[in-house]
């Protein structure tokens, strides 16, 4: 990277990528099932839903329940979540360690779930300290695959294009990141399979987080 396209901004997305959440948020989804007559879910099944966003969510679970009904069993589902958002999840291994070497770097989330839910995990966790920014799936009015949400971070925080990178392990955060012309770092160790992510061509790839670090300090 010459040094008039070195990355100042990383925009991180959530689960999957920072943190575990699929226990959890797989807790969430069978609670609603379970009030609707449905039987649980595997936690592998659910993680395959996960990326864009609850609402989008809850109706991939509930294939039966009827549009009319779909906002009660939103509500429902976000009113166990978060009372139960932080029983499980943890950052991955060497997360702590990753944002702090890129301690010189300006950093924000980007997720697609809620911003109220996504800075409760951040704080819970202790990772606030680490962030600029953090932004869920409601912070603006498009949410990732949409290129939207990273143009407006980047303008919020005054980077250009050329200096930025999003860094996700789903199809949405790689998708984004090409739409808004910045560089994309996907990650092998969330929720999507190294296929799914080999196949959307990001700029790199990072199997752990130490990756991540060496991937923006020009290590190859």
């Amino acid at each position: 990277m010459t040094n008039s396209n070195k990355i100042s901004l990383v925009i991180f997305d959530l689960d999957g990528t920072l943190v575990d959440s699929q226990q959890d948020l797989a807790s969430a989804v069978n609670f609603t099932r379970n009030h609707y007559g449905l039987k649980p879910l595997k936690v592998s099944e659910v993680a395959s839903y996960l990326g864009s966003g609850i609402n989008a969510l809850v109706k991939s679970v509930l294939p039966s329940v009827s549009e009319n009904e779909m906002p009660n069993a939103t509500a429902m589902f976000k009113d166990f979540y978060s009372k139960h958002l932080a029983d499980t999840t943890k950052e991955y291994n060497g997360v702590k360690k990753m944002l702090a070497d890129l301690k010189g770097f300006k950093k924000a989330v980007l997720s697609n779930k809620s911003e109220n839910f996504s800075k409760d995990i951040i704080e819970n966790l202790g990772l606030k300290e680490y962030f600029d920014e953090i932004y869920g799936g409601d912070s603006f009015d498009e949410k990732k695959p949409s290129p939207k949400p990273i143009r407006e971070i980047m303008n919020f925080l005054s980077v250009k294009k050329e200096n930025t990178v999003m860094v996700g392990d789903g199809v949405n955060d790689v998708l984004a990141g090409k739409t808004a012309g910045v560089r994309t770092i996907a990650v092998l160790y969330g929720y999507s399979s190294k296929e799914k992510i080999e196949n959307l061509q990001p700029d790199f790839i990072a199997a752990a987080p130490q990756d991540v670090v060496n991937i923006l300090n020009g290590v190859k």
